[in-house]
């Protein structure tokens, strides 16, 4: 856990594993702005983890074996009173502002017809980011990252696209910038077919800050393949940058699929993709704020484990998820956040 102050805010990422008997751990040194865990649907069911957010936004999700240990995160701030955003009886996000910026978070923003077609209930989460973030005075130009839980998302990610690519162009996406992203197969415990996040900004100094994809060296773009994300974007202020690096696989330069059926490969490329993004912004391992692992089956943790191991990366800010990957090829999929004081 690595506290950053800057912009008279501090704030921090808390992550680990819970238990169902002891339940996940209080925030400290701050208040907790939203709140996310994992775990295998009879793991939640027994913890009687709330499904929708109260007083912090909050989002559970739940699939896999239950062969790995449910784990959680959650982003903490201080020096400042966040304010609530509601839809629906649901807490689904804050705002709050620092010296150089205005945020909004949301956490588990949800379609409120669950009986609707899987693209329309995807359509009707991207509406529904956009109107939250009306209350913290944004709209959908100032997103800056995203994170897109599917149920089943092997069954329907070429039309989740198409409903993604839809809204992007009716709202001119494409003509500013395109947010970073992690889409990743889980269900949760609302029964919808998705579920979303998003961090916004809107600086309050202009020209103080900046807010910009950043390319990944050994990658393609993701648009050149038809999946409408920015590999990493950045948040610069003059205090420090902000990196988040998308969910990143095993995918070579043109677009396909590297090291099919091999964990340890896979493993290696999706780390040696992020590290260059890393370091193209003067930045490395020791730098992140917070690392989500997820792996396509909990059987490839013994290969996950050995390469921490490898390079002595043990202690990085790190949870480890079963979850399925946006293809059925891909067994492992990274994201990463890495702060540099300038």
């Amino acid at each position: 856990m690595r506290g950053i102050f800057h912009g008279g805010v501090t704030r921090h990422q808390e992550m680990g594993v819970w238990s169902a008997e002891q339940g996940v751990p209080q925030a400290v040194r701050g208040r907790a702005v939203s709140q996310t865990g994992w775990g295998s649907r009879v793991q939640l069911q027994q913890a009687e983890v709330g499904a929708k957010g109260t007083s912090v936004p909050q989002l559970w999700l739940c699939g896999g074996s239950g062969e790995l240990p449910p784990v959680y995160q959650r982003y903490v701030v201080g020096g400042v009173e966040p304010r609530l955003i509601r839809r629906h009886g649901c807490t689904v996000g804050v705002a709050y502002h620092d010296e150089f910026s205005e945020y909004c978070l949301l956490t588990g923003v949800l379609p409120p017809d669950l009986t609707a077609s899987r693209e329309a209930q995807t359509t009707a989460v991207f509406e529904g980011i956009e109107d939250a973030l009306s209350d913290a005075g944004m709209t959908f130009a100032n997103v800056a990252r995203t994170w897109l839980y599917m149920d089943r998302i092997l069954d329907w990610y070429d039309p989740f696209n198409r409903a993604r690519d839809a809204f992007f162009r009716s709202r001119a996406v494409y003509d500013g910038l395109v947010p970073a992203s992690t889409g990743i197969g889980s269900a949760n415990l609302c029964g919808s077919a998705i579920t979303a996040c998003a961090i916004a900004v809107k600086p309050r100094v202009p020209g103080a800050v900046t807010v910009e994809a950043v390319p990944s060296p050994l990658q393609c773009a993701a648009l050149e393949y038809g999946s409408s994300f920015s590999r990493a974007v950045e948040i610069g202020t003059p205090e420090c940058r902000t990196l988040m690096v998308s969910g990143t696989a095993s995918i070579e330069p043109g677009g396909a699929t590297a090291y099919v059926d091999d964990v340890p490969r896979q493993i290696q490329l999706t780390m040696d993709v992020v590290e260059a993004i890393l370091v193209s912004r003067g930045m490395g391992w020791r730098d992140a704020t917070r690392a989500v692992m997820y792996l396509k089956k909990a059987a490839y943790m013994t290969e996950w484990r050995a390469w921490l191991r490898a390079h002595r990366l043990e202690g990085l800010p790190l949870i480890t998820v079963e979850a399925d990957v946006c293809r059925d090829d891909l067994l492992v999929e990274l994201e990463v956040d890495a702060v540099k004081r300038a």
